[in-house]
């Protein structure tokens, strides 16, 4: 007797009523012209795999083990909704307009389908190791666009768990040296990727949840170019596809988010920003710094504490009376410690 699921499907031209111990269908989803895809779980381990189907026929346990003609046809059929997206918001600023889905598809299939679209529309995208990008040297792009001595190393070492605890990680441009914050963060797989945008150029920064240690994996879909050290790098590009495809809410996400300003600079965010490893901090500004890591725990306010620090001056003993300065306006505070990260006076 065959699974309701599997009612008409065929195998090398026989019905399928049997599958293998612990795996049952999940869903059975149209896709695209006369191609459906059906997805399977394991009631265990709840892995998931899926089959290509062309009509009511088995064709493939993989996209990428279609036939190149099948294969084909249906990665073109996929065009009006990866089409836009790819040449849209996935390497630019975001278009007007509200964007293509097919949130309807699994997300399995989604993964498959825009990892292989997006090779074959950017076949060409440079992969390097980390410790050859970041060798302190300028990078020069495949589009011609070039990242300065140093900045990559300095992007390379952003923490991730600085954002998460202390605020919005904040990062330098390494293409400008600008602070920016993350437009949006979401999760794919097992990749927490944020997107940036420094004025009309789009890169990303991707962490690996299962290599908590690793460095970010970079990636700047427009020259194409991906830094990485996970052993899974390739697949960084589609997953970032399929996100938007599956996520429609992306263009709200995107249009709402905030750019950088200089009150988002805060306790905790300046490992996103330095720029080399000898602009780190340093003698009285690394003490001032961990001065304010323990505030940031008070309820007293920086602005507060300080007033409180003059008051404490100006009430204990001194050998001989010293001339108190003026408290500075606290913007005027930030702007001199965020051009003092850049070394920009």
């Amino acid at each position: 007797m065959t699974l309701p699921l599997l009612d008409g499907v065929k195998l090398d031209g026989f019905p399928v009523e049997q599958l293998y111990p612990g795996w049952s269908p999940a869903s059975r989803t149209p896709v695209a012209d006369d191609f459906t895809v059906m997805v399977f779980a394991e009631e265990e381990t709840g892995r998931k795999a899926c089959w290509w189907l062309e009509g009511d026929d088995y064709t493939a346990s993989h996209l990428l083990a279609l036939e190149p003609s099948v294969q084909a046809r249906l990665l073109k059929a996929m065009d009006p909704v990866f089409w836009p997206l790819a040449t849209g918001v996935l390497g630019a600023v975001l278009p007007e307009g509200e964007a293509p889905s097919c949130g309807s598809l699994p997300e399995i299939a989604v993964n498959e389908l825009s990892g292989s679209w997006l090779g074959g529309f950017a076949p060409h995208t440079l992969l390097l190791a980390s410790g050859h990008a970041d060798s302190g040297e300028a990078l020069v792009c495949q589009n011609g666009r070039r990242i300065a001595e140093n900045r990559m190393t300095a992007l390379l070492s952003a923490q991730r768990e600085s954002g998460r605890k202390n605020g919005p990680l904040i990062v330098s441009s390494p293409f400008t040296a600008l602070p920016l914050l993350a437009q949006i963060t979401f999760q794919a797989d097992n990749l927490s990727i944020s997107r940036f945008q420094d004025d009309g150029t789009v890169f990303y920064l991707a962490w690996n949840d299962n290599l908590p240690d690793s460095r970010p994996s970079f990636y700047y879909p427009d020259a194409p170019l991906l830094i990485s050290d996970d052993p899974g790098a390739a697949v960084i590009p589609g997953l970032v596809l399929s996100w938007y495809a599956r996520h429609p809410e992306h263009v709200t996400l995107i249009r709402e988010a905030k750019p950088f300003k200089a009150e988002d600079f805060g306790v905790g965010q300046a490992s996103g920003l330095k720029l080399t490893p000898a602009e780190s901090f340093s003698g009285d500004v690394a003490a001032e710094q961990n001065r304010e890591n323990q505030l940031s725990h008070s309820p007293i306010s920086p602005l507060k504490d300080q007033e409180a620090r003059s008051l404490d001056k100006a009430s204990a003993p001194q050998p001989q009376p010293q001339p108190q300065p003026q408290p500075q306006p606290a913007k005027q505070g930030l702007k001199n410690r965020i051009k003092s990260l850049f070394g920009r006076q």
